[in-house]
């Protein structure tokens, strides 16, 4: 589950850098890491890689973003509405055993990471 994990993680804290004081962004990036791996507890099926998938999913739309987001920023200590802003609206990712995938928009193509 460790690569799993730090994929998807990689791939969201990517768009923060840059823009958000780094030592701020490690720390999200660390709370984000903690709040999946907790998440996932109970919830990971390597010999059914798709059961429980809409649970391992990650989504950031216009007005909601998934409580794990939230809880690591507010832990980190960044503003949850500048985290938001530097996000892509309409994001989901799909975190599966030995998959991971990620839709840009309600109407985009998935892709896998």
């Amino acid at each position: 589950m460790h690569v799993e994990v730090s994929v998807p993680l990689n791939f969201v804290i990517s768009y923060l850098y840059n823009k958000l004081p780094r030592r701020r962004v490690d720390m999200f990036g660390e709370e984000v890491e903690k709040g999946l791996k907790k998440k996932f507890e109970g919830h990971w099926y390597p010999d059914q890689p798709f059961k429980g998938s809409g649970f391992r999913c990650i989504r950031i739309s216009i007005d909601k973003m998934d409580y794990v987001l939230t809880n690591a920023a507010h832990a980190s200590g960044l503003d949850i509405d500048e985290v938001k802003e530097y996000l892509p609206n309409e994001l989901t990712v799909w975190i599966d055993p030995h998959e991971v995938s990620y839709r840009l928009g309600e109407k985009g193509v998935a892709k896998i990471l």
